[in-house]
């Protein structure tokens, strides 16, 4: 009797485990498809997890923490870029060398996290209340009204298409709008790219640039979320962490690339239109 007990009790936890898997699975596909896309992985990511109702401590830590796979993908993508980068910032301090060249370089990048550094710090524990999906489809709809300003304007301002001509002060504003992402639904790569049109640069130079931005910002995120949840996960949900981040880093590889190719030829309002379309499938299948 009791091992029939105990082949119950194992059973049970099997399933649980591969329910676990399969969430994980789902996560990492959803994170690596929509991290740097302007349409809000982190709503996804809730409305998900909202489907499958697994919104649980460790879930959610997942959200953030999975992150690091997508950003994986883009330091494969860019690693020539990026070291280029450190290397010219290298130079800049222990080189007493200058020309006339300019060059994008680890200075933009710090600049552009600044603002959103700050602010994550001061409101990092109010940010969370807000993780709920009447504020994700808000921030769905006002999101996507801002990428259709940056559209509207892109025609009235000549525009960067060279990232090496990014000056200082465009890479901090751009950094001032990536602090709209605090607000779940707004979307980092919309605030970014949106951001990047309304100060002057071209669809591709301000895509590649919000890719950079979210280097540091989302690793800082998901470092300082391990932190925090670090209670809640185990070894299991460790392991299932690896295989969710391996799924999204394999993912966004290819949404990356396919992005940068459509992004030249194709304006941002498509995803505006999807934006609401989503906010409306939330408030019609979710929230009423």
């Amino acid at each position: 009797m009791l091992n029939i007990i105990f082949y119950i009790i194992d059973f049970g936890s099997l399933i649980l485990d591969v329910r676990r898997l399969v969430i994980s699975l789902i996560l990492g596909i959803v994170e690596g498809l929509t991290e740097f896309l302007p349409i809000s992985s982190t709503g996804h990511m809730i409305l998900v997890e909202n489907i499958l109702n697994c919104m649980d401590d460790s879930v959610i830590a997942f959200t953030v923490i999975i992150q690091l796979g997508a950003i994986l993908s883009i330091t494969k993508i860019f690693w020539n870029r990026l070291y280029c980068m450190s290397m010219i910032s290298i130079k800049k301090i222990f080189v007493k060398q200058h020309d006339n060249k300019n060059y994008l370089c680890i200075r933009h990048i710090l600049l552009g996290t600044l603002p959103g550094t700050i602010l994550g710090m001061i409101f990092y524990e109010k940010i969370k209340l807000v993780f709920e999906l009447i504020y994700i489809m808000y921030g769905l709809i006002i999101g996507g009204v801002f990428l259709l300003i940056g559209e509207l304007y892109i025609s009235k301002k000549p525009r960067v298409s060279d990232i090496n001509n990014i000056t200082y002060l465009q890479a901090f504003l751009i950094g001032c709008f990536q602090c709209l992402a605090f607000w779940p639904g707004f979307s980092r790569a919309g605030a970014t790219i949106g951001g990047g049109l309304l100060v002057g640069l071209n669809r591709r130079i301000s895509s590649e640039f919000s890719f950079f931005l979210a280097v540091p910002i989302i690793f800082g995120s998901a470092v300082l979320t391990f932190y925090h949840y670090r209670s809640f996960i185990d070894l299991v949900d460790a392991l299932l962490l690896l295989g969710g981040s391996v799924i999204a880093f394999i993912v966004a590889l290819f949404t990356v690339r396919y992005f940068l190719k459509i992004v030249q030829n194709i304006s941002l309002i498509p995803f505006a239109i999807y934006r609401f379309l989503l906010a409306g499938g939330i408030y019609w299948g979710l929230i009423t």
